[in-house]
């Protein structure tokens, strides 16, 4: 699960054709299983997920006449699609389990669509260290749940970005149970890459200043 924003997880691509070329389908459970996976992972709703639509290589705009439909137990569902190219992909377990069909209306290599998952930023500037960690179980146990017998071998968390505004460096303390310190600064990319750490979860965390966004670094 990567970039965590993670991501091309999932990958599409729709390769040339005639500009108006008939439906073509892919099987609804292959884009439904990340989301599925989450649902069952992420009770909370820690993460915010979804599917979105970019230009195949060679391609500089998304087609105007785009559109994506749900084929499922003899009724079509038109899917949503945002100005920027968000994909408001319905996520029904009956569907994927009935074989439905996602369909779309342009040829290979048109389009590309990736899964994207963004983590909660948490509000404030004083929290506990599981607080601000939060994302990572959930993570986990969704790389866990992927990887089945494999997990074992399946990446893991390293790090945790604190992604702050650039231009103003900024700080994050973080104050142990046993008394002990720790401190980090700011890069010039305006973040700190604060070690995963799962025993500092209830250690008090004080940044400088509100969160604009986090991130997980996986080894």
């Amino acid at each position: 699960m990567p970039s965590l924003r993670l991501m091309s997880l999932f990958l599409l691509a729709f390769c040339a054709g005639p500009v108006h070329a008939e439906w073509r389908s892919l099987p609804y459970a292959d884009l439904a299983k990340m989301p599925l996976m989450l649902k069952k992972v992420d009770p909370e709703g820690i993460y915010r997920a979804y599917y979105q639509a970019k230009p195949a290589k060679g391609q500089a705009t998304l087609p105007a006449d785009l559109k994506m439909q749900v084929s499922t137990g003899g009724q079509v569902v038109p899917v949503p699609i945002q100005t920027d190219g968000r994909v408001d992909l319905p996520i029904r377990q009956d569907w994927s389990d009935a074989g439905a069909q996602v369909q779309v209306n342009q040829p290979k290599g048109t389009i590309s669509v990736s899964f994207i998952m963004n983590s909660r930023t948490p509000p404030g500037t004083r929290m506990t260290y599981g607080q601000l960690t939060e994302s990572v179980p959930v993570l986990e146990r969704g790389i866990k749940e992927m990887a089945g017998m494999l997990s074992l071998f399946a990446p893991k968390v390293k790090q945790v970005v604190l992604k702050f505004e650039k231009g103003t460096p900024q700080t994050a303390t973080l104050a142990l149970p046993d008394g002990k310190k720790k401190a980090w600064k700011t890069n010039v990319e305006g973040q700190i890459q604060l070690p995963w750490e799962p025993d500092w979860s209830p250690g008090i965390v004080v940044l400088s200043a509100p969160l604009k966004g986090i991130d997980q670094v996986m080894k």
